[in-house]
């Protein structure tokens, strides 16, 4: 094993000029217009190029087997394959998140201060509907209305029994699902 593994490592070390000639390549090729169309070729070579690089900073690893020496012997190996790209897309996506939070914000009290608005608009209606109806009702039907306005807040304290009843029962039935399992 220990055989292959130097028998790799030599390979790798051998490997690594071509791999910075076609890097270099691949750079030049960036800033042309040919580019565009090799795409998906320069992927994959870029992707070989730091897989080789990863593959000789192990053996390098290999040999020096301490942090502190290994980072200040190959710290320029370790910058060429950390992936930055990585960090600096999480760093645009971050702010993206925090650009499109600001944008709901935004457009959420638009709709609170639109909401209020037609609230307001719609109170506005219903205290010139009430000036009406009074009126037409006038003395004689006052009493009537007075009922009237109250059937809908009895059929909401009606609401609140029922919700108060089914919370009751479902506390009784977890309390009692709770005895059962103990």
């Amino acid at each position: 094993m220990k055989h292959k593994l130097e028998g790799a490592e030599l390979f790798v070390d051998k490997a690594i000029p071509y791999m910075l000639v076609l890097l270099t390549v691949i750079i030049i090729l960036e800033f042309t217009r040919y580019a565009e169309p090799l795409h998906t070729p320069i992927i994959i070579a870029d992707y070989i190029i730091i897989t080789f690089f990863v593959v000789d900073l192990v053996f390098k690893w290999r040999h020096t087997r301490k942090v502190v020496p290994f980072i200040k012997l190959y710290w320029l190996d370790i910058i060429a394959v950390f992936p930055f790209y990585l960090v600096f897309r999480a760093f645009f996506i971050a702010r993206e998140l925090v650009a499109a939070g600001e944008t709901a914000q935004k457009a959420l009290h638009e709709v609170a201060l639109l909401r209020e608005a037609r609230l307001l608009r719609e109170a506005e209606f219903l205290k010139e509907l009430r000036v009406l109806r009074e009126a037409e009702a006038g003395a004689k039907y006052a009493r009537e209305v007075r009922l009237l306005r109250g059937v809908p807040r009895f059929l909401r304290l009606w609401k609140a029994r029922f919700y108060l009843v089914h919370h009751h029962i479902r506390e009784r039935s977890a309390h009692l699902r709770s005895h059962r399992r103990s």
